[in-house]
């Protein structure tokens, strides 16, 4: 997942990604790069200052096709979604 370092990923966080996500999803976000940088770059470029925690967190929400990731945070007010992004990147499982 070397790709990850492009998008602001050092490499410490990207081994403990490696140890910590199974070899069979490691494998589909390889599989599916652009798909994640896509998504990542969503979260990027809504202001979101915490994208690393949010992929380390739900690495699986960034497989998402990249219209439904965008619906997902798409209906949420800008200001108030990054300000709990921010606050508790674990809303992401109830978004």
């Amino acid at each position: 997942m070397t790709y990850l370092k492009d998008l602001g990923f050092n490499e410490d966080i990207i081994e403990m990604l490696n140890v910590n996500i199974p070899d069979v999803v490691i494998e589909k976000l390889i599989e599916n790069k652009d798909t994640v940088i896509t998504n990542i770059n969503y979260l990027k470029d809504l202001g979101v200052t915490n994208y690393i925690d949010a992929f380390a967190s739900f690495y699986n929400m960034f497989l998402i096709d990249t219209k439904t990731f965008d619906d997902i945070f798409s209906k949420y007010d800008r200001e108030d979604l990054i300000a709990k992004l921010e606050k508790n990147v674990a809303i992401m499982e109830y978004l």
